[in-house]
This record gives structure tokens, C-alpha cells and sequence, in this order.
């Protein structure tokens, strides 16, 4: 071999070396936070070996022995390929991940009936339509009018507005309305509810429309947020067996984190997905905190969190049943300690050949497996389905404590898993399939930038060179009445609720407070001072409270007006009393006049969610007596009469 080809292939192999390494760096810079020292290390190393082999290449042009040249020719080759072969993984990771923060969703909306007459939206006519309000929900107001005009429905029929979807199924359930727009897995959302078990086969479909959107929640996320600063994300579980998570589904799980990088601590709280309190969305009601998903953005359930807790929320997750076995299956599955045994439905919502058994202990858990223990809240034969289901397919694991509450502590159990898990990922192939299993179930407007970053955190905060230190508080939102039936004006309904206690609420929201804004590492040493007693870590929010019991408003019937009105004066009401002939308020002092006819304000409302109690009345009607004419005589007759007749009473009361 000469020296001009030899000369000519090792510029040309320095060259490749160059823009190969050239390409790595830039990938590394993007994800900037990440084990600086290692990507700073490795960039340095790689050059270091750019200018050795190049070095050798040009001193080995002079020599005649074609050994000396083809060992720094193949060095340099395998270089090359090594950050080729880097750039292409992390650029496909980067694609990968960006996917996951597409700003186009896509949004289903139906228009459905229980009316059997009815087989396509062509029947309808001179039909009531139901449609709600809430101009930000994609599937049950936005796509609605775009099909009512599309389809010309407004030409034979009638459009009813509701203020929430609970009212709106409310009004289809009890004839009030023909048809109406919900979002197209409607029926995953209602069948649990009680009333609407046979939902699917009431259900018939007239028209349905798909369509890409621009999601809100994804652009939401400010830019200045560094995750070398303290950060929080909200994770949301859906009860969508189906692929997809832009549909509005229950949230069974509901998990505020917070990450302090100074300190490497972070912080987990869960929300039982019953608890009754004030929403961010649909007119801003009273609702059981799961539905806050029921729209198709995420911008509910972000926004009702951040107000509860009083704390901005960076970024969100949002994953669905089939994500979470995907997830677990992917990462090799997950090492959990089970409480009890237990049985479940798979993810698919089948129970039979296909149920779900995990045993007590040290276990390492399948996706499936994962998923029933995240979903697990009921016992055999308890009053539910899911209960009776148990019952039939596995009594015997009759253990344990089993709520919404325990519940929400198997998730947090179930979340650690999957993040422990995955800090033990080496395989870039491996990270990859990963990230592509997932991707139809998945959904997050964490950028492609930062995820590299989350991951290196994460594996700091769950590996801890020191064992004898717990840097992960968990806490959890608890409440009174757990399964209280109140009525729900939304819904005209009666669901089983949990009213969170203000006292945990605020204890949350310090421990939150104090983990963001906290610049010494103020860990928690995980001791036990008894051997036969396992070492059980505090959970914030699960204190004593003595928060007084719910109160609901009473019915007023057979209340005296004085009564009416000392009841509404020290529950803070604004009363008012109705004529119900012409709606006019009047001035009541006594029933003298009017009577108690009903009250605007339901029986069992929440009080505190009531400002004003309206009661109904009615004018009596005035009865004339005819007068009769009677001689003096007669007169004084029935005077004594009378008078006797007032003895006689008097003596028997005496």
C-alpha cells in the first residue's frame, strides 16, 4: 500500500471519527443535567482516542509494514462506529420520547340513545339532544357542535344544554331527552355506577366522530423549569383497558410527586379516588376526585391537584391499564413486598380463566400481576361486583385491610417497583423497547431534553449509597364518612364519597412546601428499635383529626318558620321563602297564611357547598263560614251552651 492511498483513507477515517464524535457531543449537550462528569468524561475520552488513532494513522503513513497501519485503520473504524452507533440510539430515544409530547391528541365523541327506535342519527326527529356546557371539553362540547352542524341536526330537533355529564346521563337515563353527545368509552366510564349496570346493552350508537386536536396541557409546561431545581409531576392512571389515553377515562390513580435534587428527597401523594371536593373544570362542582379525567385533556386533573394542595405541577403522566402492564412486562417486571394474597380482574376486565391471583410477600410481579395489585380494593363477597366476583373465583384470600387507602399505598409500592427497575436498565436496546412498548398508552409533556435527566434523578433518589436512609416520604390524602351516600346535584345522584379532612390537607401541603423549598438534606433515618417489629414509615396525612362529621342539609318539612330560620342562620344560608303560584318572594313570620309546599335545595347536599336555601310555599286557601241569623233568645241559648260546652273541656284536661 502506498503512501498517498494510505495518507488519503486515514484523513478520510478522521474525518468519519470527527463528525461521528461531532454528532454524539450534540446529542449529549441536549440532555444537559445528566451525569455531567460521566458525559463530560466520556466526550473527552472519545477525542483523546480521536487524536491517538490519528495520530498513529499519520505516523504509520511512513512505515512499510502494513501491520502498523491497519491496527490504527481498525481502531479508528470501531470508533467511529461506537459513536455513530451512540448518536443513533440517543436520537432515537430523543424521537422516541418527543413522540410522547405531541401536541396533536386525538378526541371520540358519541351520539347516543336508549331508545331502541332510533338505529342512526337519519331517525332522529323532533328529538331532544343533550349536550353540556363546558366549552373546554373536546369530546362532550366541541365535537358535539361540530357534528350537530355537519349533520344539520338543529333542523328537526331540539338541543339541550347540561352543565355537567353526570346531569346529562341523568336526563338520558330518565327519558328527558332522546339522545345525547358523550365521549365515545362512555360506557368503561358509567357501568360501575349504580343503576347503570346494563349500560352497554341499553346503549345504541347513532353516530360517532374522531378527530385530532391540539391539547392545551402539553404546551402548558414552563420552559424555565430545570430539573437541577426542585420540580413536581402529577401521574394519572386510567381505567381504560383499550389502547389509548386521550379519552376521557375514570383516574383510579391520582399521585403527586415532588423531586428536591439538592436534597434527594422526594415526596409521593396519593389520592383516593373517591374523595369528594371541588374540581377545576365543569363549572367548578363538587365531584368524586376520579372524574377529573372524564374530558379529554389532562388540564382538569393538573388544575384541581395544584389547587388542593396549593402548589404548581410542572409536568404530568398519564398512563392507562394496558400502558402499565406494557411498562412492567418491559422493564423485566418488579419486586414488591404484597401485603396479603389476593385475586383481580386482568386488564382486560375478565375474571374466569383469565383472573388475576398474587400471593402475600416478597414477590416479583408480571404487568398483569402490577396492575391487580394497583386496582385491588374490594374482599370476597363484599357488598360490590368486583366483590361477588372474588367470591366466586377465590374466597379464600379473605385477608387484610383492603380500601382506598390501602389501595392507594399498593400503588405507591407498585410505582417504586417500575422506577427502581428501571435505573437498573444498561441495554440502550433495551431503553428503547421500552419507550416504543408503551407509546400508544403512554402520554406526558415532559420534553425529550429533560427525560434523560428524570432518570438520572430518579436513580439517585431511589439508590442511596447509604441504606440506613429513606429519602422517599410517602403521604396520602385521608378523610371521614368514608361511603357516605350525598346527593349530588350534578348528577342527581346519591355516590358513595369520602370527604377529605382539612388537617390532612394542610399537612400534606407543608410536607410538600417543605421538600421544594428545602436546601439541607433533611432525611429520614429508617430505624426500629424492636427486632420482631419491621420498621413502618410515617405516612403524612393519616394523622388523628377531629375534623367535625359531614353535614348535609336536613328537609324542612314540619319545621316551624322560626325553626327554618334558625337552621339556615347558623348553617350561614341566605333564606328566602317562594310562592310557588307566581314565584314571588314574600315575608313569612308563621304558617298562619302559607304553608310549607317543598325546598329548591336538596335533602343530603353537602352544606358547605350551599349558600342560599329557597323554601317553597303555598297561600291557604281562605275558607268563609255563612253567617245564620238568630233571634235573641236562641242566641243566648247557644252562648250557655257554649259555655258549658268550655267547662266541660276544661274539666277534663284538668
Amino acid at each position: 500500500m502506498n503512501k498517498k492511498l494510505k495518507a488519503s483513507l486515514s484523513i478520510i477515517l478522521i474525518l468519519i471519527q470527527l463528525t461521528s464524535l461531532g454528532l454524539l457531543g450534540y446529542s449529549l449537550v441536549l440532555y444537559k443535567g445528566v451525569e455531567t462528569f460521566y458525559r463530560i468524561y466520556g466526550i473527552i475520552v472519545l477525542l483523546y482516542l480521536l487524536i491517538f488513532v490519528g495520530y498513529l494513522l499519520l505516523r504509520s503513513i511512513k512505515k512499510k509494514n502494513k501491520i502498523s497501519f491497519i491496527v490504527p485503520f481498525i481502531m479508528c473504524l470501531l470508533v467511529s462506529i461506537v459513536q455513530f452507533g451512540g448518536y443513533y440510539y440517543l436520537n432515537k430515544i430523543y424521537k422516541t420520547i418527543d413522540s410522547y409530547s405531541d401536541t396533536k391528541n386525538t378526541a371520540s365523541s358519541s351520539l347516543v340513545t336508549y331508545n331502541k327506535k332510533y338505529k342512526t342519527y337519519k331517525d332522529l326527529n323532533k328529538a331532544k339532544i343533550g349536550i353540556i356546557t363546558d366549552s373546554s371539553d373536546i369530546e362532550g362540547y366541541v365535537l358535539p357542535n361540530e357534528i350537530i352542524s355537519e349533520l344539520k341536526l338543529k333542523s328537526n330537533n331540539t338541543i339541550v344544554k347540561y352543565e355537567s355529564t353526570m346531569e346529562l346521563l341523568y336526563a338520558l337515563k330518565n327519558k328527558e331527552i332522546d339522545a345525547a353527545f358523550f365521549s365515545s368509552n362512555y360506557v368503561d366510564m358509567f357501568y360501575s355506577l349504580d343503576g347503570y349496570e346494563n349500560i352497554k346493552e341499553d346503549t345504541v350508537v347513532l353516530y360517532e366522530k374522531t378527530k385530532k386536536y391540539e391539547s392545551k396541557e402539553n404546551n402548558n409546561n414552563d420552559t424555565t423549569t430545570s430539573l437541577n431545581k426542585p420540580f413536581t409531576m402529577l401521574f394519572i392512571g386510567v381505567d381504560s383497558s383499550k389502547d389509548g389515553v386521550t379519552s376521557g377515562y375514570n383516574a383510579d390513580v391520582l399521585l403527586l410527586v415532588t423531586f428536591n435534587p439538592k436534597t434527594l428527597r422526594a415526596t409521593l401523594t396519593s389520592v383516593p379516588r373517591d374523595m369528594y371536593l371541588k374540581t377545576a373544570c365543569s363549572g367548578n362542582n363538587y365531584r368524586r376526585i376520579n372524574t377529573v379525567t372524564w374530558g379529554s385533556s389532562s388540564e382538569c386533573a393538573v388544575n384541581t391537584m395544584q389547587k388542593l394542595f396549593d402548589t404548581k405541577i410542572d409536568y404530568y403522566a398519564k398512563i392507562n391499564f394496558k400502558g402499565v402492564v406494557q411498562l412492567v412486562d418491559a422493564v423485566g417486571g418488579i419486586d414488591v413486598e404484597v401485603p396479603y394474597s389476593f385475586c383481580e380482574q386482568n386488564s382486560s376486565r375478565q375474571w374466569g380463566d383469565n383472573t388475576i391471583t398474587v400471593l402475600k410477600g416478597k414477590q416479583h410481579l408480571n404487568g398483569e400481576q402490577a396492575l391487580a395489585m394497583s386496582r385491588n380494593r374490594h374482599k370476597p363477597n363484599d357488598r360490590s361486583g368486583a366483590g361477588k366476583q372474588m367470591g366466586l373465583h377465590c374466597a379464600k384470600y379473605n385477608e387484610g385491610v383492603r380500601n382506598d387507602y390501602t389501595r392507594g399505598k399498593n400503588q405507591m409500592k407498585v410505582i417504586l417497583g417500575i422506577v427502581e427497575a428501571g435505573t437498573k436498565l444498561r441495554d440502550p436496546n433495551q431503553a428503547i423497547n421500552v419507550l416504543e412498548t408503551i407509546k400508544a398508552n403512554f402520554q406526558t409533556n415532559i420534553k425529550s431534553k429533560d427525560v434523560l435527566s428524570l432518570y438520572n434523578l430518579a436513580k439517585s433518589i431511589v439508590i442511596s449509597d447509604n441504606s440506613n436512609l429513606v429519602n422517599i416520604q410517602r403521604s396520602q390524602l385521608s378523610g371521614y364518612n368514608a361511603w357516605h351516600h350525598v346527593y349530588e346535584p350534578s348528577s342527581k345522584s346519591y355516590p358513595a364519597v369520602t370527604i377529605p379532612y382539612t388537617g390532612s390537607i394542610n399537612d400534606i401541603k407543608k410536607e410538600i412546601k417543605n421538600n421544594l423549598s428545602n436546601s439541607n438534606n433533611n432525611l429520614i433515618k429508617k430505624t426500629s428499635f424492636d427486632l420482631n417489629k419491621p420498621y413502618e414509615e410515617k405516612l403524612v396525612g393519616q394523622g388523628k383529626y377531629s375534623q367535625a362529621k359531614i353535614s348535609t342539609l336536613k328537609s324542612m318539612s314540619g319545621y316551624s318558620v322560626d325553626a327554618i330560620k334558625s337552621y339556615a342562620s347558623t348553617n350561614n344560608l341566605k333564606l328566602s321563602f317562594v310562592n310557588i303560584d307566581n314565584n314571588q318572594t314574600v315575608s313569612i313570620s308563621n304558617w298562619n297564611e302559607y304553608s310549607f309546599h317543598s325546598q329548591k335545595e336538596h335533602k343530603d347536599t353537602i352544606l358547605n357547598q350551599l349558600s342560599t336555601l329557597t323554601i317553597y310555599v303555598k297561600k291557604k286557601a281562605v275558607v268563609s263560614t255563612p253567617t245564620v241569623k238568630q233571634d235573641d233568645d236562641k242566641k243566648d241559648d247557644t252562648t250557655n251552651t257554649e259555655n258549658k260546652d268550655d267547662k266541660k273541656t276544661e274539666e277534663a284536661s284538668q
